[in-house]
């Protein structure tokens, strides 16, 4: 194993030279806290909810400008939230006020503190007596936080929606709903401000312990070993990775994991631009179901949930990265606003294909090139799901932005044992995956923000339809299809959907750059298997995820417009988001310009999610388009066994 700890200048001295687009260190994080108890900002009663990097000013970047490091603090004093930007070169703040209508994320005591509270509460020791529940120390409550502002509570109070499971006889309580019964509370002064009792349905016993489940040996599984002796193909060096004709920067972030910055290709010794920053943006994972304890379970997983633990987990050797990788740490902040070091949270490893990255046979020769792939990898656990999430280079300019879904499926507890009868639609809101439990049927949605600079800054957006052509008085054809590019000229121009009907190719170029064929260089966005939403766009829980409706949206670059769902999505009221800003219409036409995919699928359950779901892969590709002027790959060693 390689081990990089990632922000390894934290323990560095202060001279030591920092990257603007590297993330905050050890000595960096304390002077947020030192600055904001100076200045009055913060006490010991104040919650730090969020300390993210304040990203440096774009144009400074590229031209090689200095640049104050500052940091974006999310405070919360009771019910109250602040948003303060600290400027550590000079130790001042920048910035600061009170958000009327906007809440910060919830902290795990929120979360779990929920627990004591409700359990003591006698609407909810009545309730579980109903169900044959009196011992409450095999009970854990939970308080979540909900993205849309469904109550009027939510508007002047942190409102947390509670929801009972039992422990006993299982390690996680992961299919073990204590369904019909619902809480709504003040998570701040941990009242109980309505308790809500339905239907009772028994606690499902089906087995969930796969941790347990023993090792089978299965016949010719003989081990497979991927090594490189001599070190890896890709270097690091002051923050930045080269590998192949690629070099980009990384760091981890709280919120939305692994950045990439200053993407660039080398072609023929010059480093040409492809992406200034990409980054997942968002995640949002609606449940299908409208019953009591379920209407409200539509997670904006990112944005809410950031602060009760970190976006990215750590990666265990072996099974999510292999051990030859470079595994790489990061600092962030906990909630009294002391840096935190986590271990593993990404890794880097070249991985071999057992593909050509080109063949042809010619005159019984077969003339090729094995290809080969950079993999850089995080894994994000929110609840009960986990999350695989990989940028993957490929030596012909292409990047793979993939994501494999894993973890634990949400269940719902019914008082039917198993379907009736053979059909499968014995609920219309699920799938059984064991008895008394059913799969509630969902969404996953993710929105990537990617900055696209493809040779520079100045890009604009090209649709290539493909048209279908009549063919007149010609025996041997009657149609065949053309294409007809059309430049999007301003932000609804670029709102897109997949239609099979009406394809068409999706295109960043620069009309300044042109290659030796005379066209503008370019990166085409192509998508992958994918979904949209299938909810109204009235419905509030829509409205807070409502990047879902399109599979690709286009915007002028603004440095404040970073997440899909808005900045503040907990108790939200949807004003602010991806879908808000382009309403504006703005012109996207030769100017900086900056994509946002929605990587979606939806999931009806099935009996092999259960009790653990096999990892089911999603991806779309970035790829050159008249980039290069010939196939980048011809001079590719013949063997992965070459030293080149």
């Amino acid at each position: 194993m390689r081990k990089l700890a990632f922000l390894l200048t934290s323990l560095l001295p202060l001279v030591a030279q920092i990257h603007p687009l590297d993330g905050l260190t050890t000595s960096e994080f304390w002077t947020v806290y030192e600055t904001l108890q100076k200045s009055g900002q913060a006490d010991a009663d104040t919650t730090f909810s969020s300390v993210l990097l304040h990203p440096p000013s774009k144009q400074a970047i590229l031209t090689n400008q200095s640049v104050p490091r500052q940091a974006d603090v999310i405070l919360r004093k009771g019910n109250k939230t602040f948003a303060a930007t600290v400027n550590i070169t000079n130790k001042t703040v920048a910035s600061s006020q009170e958000l009327k209508d906007a809440q910060a994320p919830f902290s795990l005591s929120e979360l779990i503190g929920a627990d004591g509270p409700i359990k003591k509460d006698p609407r909810v020791i009545e309730a579980l007596k109903k169900r044959g529940i009196t011992d409450l120390r095999t009970v854990q409550c939970l308080a979540l936080p909900v993205a849309y502002r469904s109550t009027p509570e939510q508007a002047t109070q942190r409102i947390g929606f509670g929801a009972c499971s039992k422990t006993n006889g299982t390690l996680h309580t992961w299919g073990r709903s204590i369904e019909g019964l619902t809480i709504q509370m003040d998570v701040v002064t941990s009242k109980i401000l309505k308790v809500i009792d339905t239907e009772i349905a028994p606690v499902p016993s089906a087995d969930n312990n796969y941790e347990e489940i023993p090792e089978v040996p299965r016949p010719h599984s003989t081990p497979i070993s991927t090594s490189q002796p001599m070190g890896p193909g890709y270097k690091i060096e002051k923050g930045e990775i080269s590998w192949q004709n690629w070099q980009f920067r990384m760091r981890l972030d709280q919120r939305v994991g692994a950045v990439l910055n200053l993407v660039k290709v080398i072609d023929k010794g010059k480093p040409r631009s492809v992406m200034y920053e990409g980054h997942v943006s968002e995640l949002f994972v609606p449940y299908m179901d409208s019953t009591n304890g379920w209407s409200n379970r539509a997670f904006i997983d990112a944005g809410q949930f950031y602060s009760v633990s970190p976006f990215i987990k750590p990666l265990k050797i072996g099974l999510d990265c292999p051990s030859h990788a470079t595994y790489f740490d990061a600092i962030f902040a906990t909630d009294s606003g002391a840096p935190k070091l986590h271990s593993n949270l990404a890794c880097l490893f070249e991985r071999s294909l057992d593909t050509p990255a080109w063949r042809h046979g010619e005159d019984g020769q077969i003339y090729g090139r094995p290809n080969r792939q950079l993999v850089l990898r995080t894994t994000a656990v929110i609840g009960n799901y986990d999350y695989i999430m990989d940028w993957r280079f490929d030596p012909d300019g292409t990047i793979e932005v993939a994501v494999g879904a894993t973890g634990v499926i949400e269940t719902k507890a019914t008082a039917q044992k198993l379907p009736a009868d053979h059909s499968h639609n014995a609920t219309d809101t699920g799938q059984y995956v064991a008895e008394h439990t059913v799969g509630v049927n969902h969404d996953h949605y993710f929105s990537y923000r990617l900055d696209m600079d493809v040779d520079g800054a100045s890009n604009s957006f090209m649709l290539h339809k493909m048209v279908p052509k009549r063919i007149e008085n010609d025996p041997m054809r009657k149609s065949i299809w053309v294409t007809q590019p059309m430049m999007a000229a301003t932000e609804k121009d670029a709102i897109l959907d997949i239609k099979l009907e009406s394809p068409s190719m999706w295109m960043f170029m620069n009309p300044a750059v042109k290659g030796p064929l005379n066209y503008p260089t370019a990166y085409e966005i192509m998508p992958g298997a994918t979904a949209k939403s299938l909810m109204s766009p009235d419905d509030p829980t829509q409205q807070i995820g409502s990047f879902s409706e399109h599979q690709f949206y286009v915007t002028p670059y603004t440095p404040n417009e970073r997440y899909a769902s808005g900045t503040y999505p907990t108790s939200s009221t949807a004003k602010d988001g991806l879908t808000d800003w382009v309403k504006a219409n703005r012109s996207i036409a030769n100017t900086d310009i900056v994509g946002w995919y929605t990587l979606g699928f939806h999931h009806i359950t099935r009996s092999e999610d259960w009790p653990v779901m096999p990892a089911m892969w999603h991806s779309f590709l970035i790829r050159p388009f008249h980039f290069f002027d010939k196939n980048p790959v011809l001079d590719l060693p013949k063997s992965l066994q070459s030293r080149h």
